[in-house]
This record gives C-alpha cells, sequence and structure tokens, in this order.
C-alpha cells in the first residue's frame, strides 16, 4: 500500500480522527482559555501620506494613485473547467490583465497545476474515482490572487464521498504559493482553536457543540504540526495537508479536520487585534 492510498483511505473512513480523538483525550493537558496574540502576525495594508502639501506634489500623488487604480481594474480571471467523462470536473482561475505576460503564463500554470494536485493525492490513473471540484476567488489584485476549492471526492466502493476544501493564495510578482505561515503565527492559531474565543465560520446550533467537543479532544501540539504543514506547496503524490488557509479583508480563515459526520472538515475565523 502506498502514500496516496493511506491517505485516502485515512480520509474516507475517519478512523485516524477518531483515534487520535481517543488517544489526546487520555491526557491530563487543559484547554487554554485565553491566549497570547503577540505573536500574530498579518499582512496589513500600507497607508502613506504625502510629506509636503504643495500643489505639485498633491497633483503628482493624485496622477499615481489613478495609474495605481487603473492597473488594479485591469487584472481579471476566468473560471476554466478540467474535466475526465462524466467522473472528473475541477475548476480553477485564469488570469489575464497582469503587466508582465510571462508572469502571467507563470502564475496560470502553477494555479492549474495546484488545482489539479488532487488528481494525484486521489491517485485517478487507477480509475474508479469520482471528484467533482468548483472554485471561487474571493480576491484578486496585481499582488495577489486567493482561491477557494470546495467540492467532493470519492472512490468505488467508498461508504460515502468526502467533502474537500483546498485553497490557493498565489503571490503574483513572484509567482510563489503563500501559506498559513505568511499570515499567522501556528502556534498561536493552535492556542486560538483550543481556547474559548475561538470562532467556527457558519456553524451554530448542535453542530457547533458537537464540534467543540470534537476540537477539544486534541492538543496544541497536534494543531501545530497541522498548521505548520499548511498549504501549498506540497507533493500530492506522498501528502495530502489536512488544513489549508487563506486571508480575506484582514481576517485569517483555516480548516481543520472533523469526522465526517460533521462534515469533514471546519472552518476557523481568526480576526487580529490589530485589524
Amino acid at each position: 500500500m502506498n502514500n496516496r492510498n493511506i491517505i485516502i483511505g485515512a480520509a474516507l473512513a475517519g478512523v485516524v480522527l477518531a483515534g487520535a480523538i481517543l488517544a489526546v483525550a487520555c491526557s491530563s493537558q487543559e484547554t487554554p482559555e485565553k491566549i497570547d496574540l503577540s505573536t500574530i502576525h498579518t499582512t496589513a495594508a500600507e497607508t502613506l501620506a504625502p510629506e509636503t502639501s504643495s500643489q505639485e506634489t498633491a497633483e503628482t500623488a493624485e496622477e499615481s494613485t489613478e495609474a495605481e487604480s487603473s492597473s488594479a481594474q485591469s487584472i481579471s480571471y476566468e473560471i476554466a473547467a478540467y474535466t475526465e467523462g462524466d467522473s472528473i470536473s475541477i475548476e480553477y482561475p485564469v488570469i489575464s490583465g497582469m503587466s508582465d505576460p510571462s508572469s502571467q503564463e507563470k502564475a496560470n500554470q502553477l494555479l492549474k497545476d495546484n488545482a489539479l494536485s488532487i488528481l494525484k493525492a486521489w491517485d485517478t490513473e487507477s480509475g474508479g474515482c469520482t471528484i467533482e471540484i468548483q472554485c471561487q476567488v474571493p480576491a484578486l489584485s496585481q499582488k495577489r490572487i486567493t482561491v477557494l476549492y470546495t467540492g467532493y471526492a470519492s472512490q468505488e466502493g467508498a461508504a460515502h464521498p468526502v467533502n474537500q476544501f483546498y485553497t490557493n493564495t498565489v503571490d503574483l510578482s513572484s509567482c510563489k504559493d503563500m501559506g498559513l505561515s505568511d499570515f499567522a503565527d501556528p502556534y498561536t492559531m493552535a492556542g486560538y482553536v483550543l481556547s474559548d474565543d475561538v470562532e467556527f465560520d457558519g456553524v451554530n446550533g448542535d453542530q457547533l457543540t458537537a464540534l467543540l467537543e470534537e476540537r477539544s479532544a486534541m492538543d496544541i501540539e497536534y494543531y501545530t504540526d497541522i498548521f505548520e504543514n499548511a498549504d501549498f506547496p506540497f507533493d500530492a503524490e506522498n501528502y495530502w495537508p489536512s488544513t489549508f488557509s487563506y486571508e480575506k479583508q484582514g481576517e485569517i480563515y483555516f480548516s481543520i479536520p472533523v469526522s465526517h459526520s460533521l462534515g469533514d472538515y471546519a472552518i476557523v475565523k481568526f480576526t487580529p487585534e490589530t485589524k
């Protein structure tokens, strides 16, 4: 059995998560109620004020702002789809309007490769696999694109499909992937997830109660480890991250693995105090 089969088997059955819950629940570690957010770091927008009030300086600044605004508005994207018969469909964005055509080509290839990496994780070459993935682009500028992928994947004969959530943030100036460590400190986020302050996106009622109980069975080392190994880049043939993240309007969102009965993943929302 190769690593891909191990990853897929664990995702389908949910056995790894259940075993981890039972093992860690026996420990005596207490859930932290408050966390120290002093180590958090985010990518805040930079505001520059003119040093002089002369008319010439003001006009120059205005012209520069208009040029930057026009440049930012020129970049756009379309949604493309990779398909294999009726069983596989994966959407991904295609950017246009970047100032550097070679960088645009490189960025689009990276986005496509990352979107389709789920094919390697699920070993679709062996057949009998169904994958349906849709993409959204919550943020796009000349500097960065953020893409969210949601859907499901299933192996023939499996008891149920596995809900999928993965993300990809690409720095368009360097054409490189960005991850959770670029937005926040993994250890701090682990403490936040285990704290009473944690906020889950779109979860309430009985589902929230069950989610909090399941979360509390894990320890800070477990969450720190998966957060340190979150996001692209990674070798999809041998490893698929347990968590993916993205940043939107100063808020940080990241997934944590949960049991299939709770949806296979949950989204944590963190608002930095410095926002």
